[in-house]
């Protein structure tokens, strides 16, 4: 009976361990969704000022912040699909370990 209780003692401490990832996964995943929301209207921004700009050194600007604002919706992107990942993945695992108990 004590074997039982230390057992489903281990797997409710194990449940507590990953939530507490999924909960900070979950709050660093919001702010990533939110700095690639902002990326992203940047991104619209610059493009509607490259229509508006005239020929020479600030086109080559804009298209240069451009370029920048792409690259950091990819990075974002990736690390938004990290983080979804590893919350559903550590989801899957409570859910087990709830089976368990």
């Amino acid at each position: 009976m004590q074997e039982v209780k230390s057992s489903q003692e281990t797997i409710i401490a194990e449940i507590r361990a990953y939530q507490e990832f999924i909960d900070e996964w979950e709050q660093e995943l919001l702010k990533v969704q939110a700095d690639l929301d902002k990326c992203k209207e940047r991104v619209l921004l610059l493009n509607e000022l490259k229509q508006r700009v005239t020929p020479g050194s600030r086109t080559e600007t804009v298209k240069t912040n451009i370029n920048i604002a792409v690259d950091e919706v990819v990075e974002l992107t990736k690390k938004e699909s990290h983080l979804s990942g590893n919350i559903k993945t550590y989801q899957e695992f409570v859910f087990e370990l709830n089976k368990m108990l």
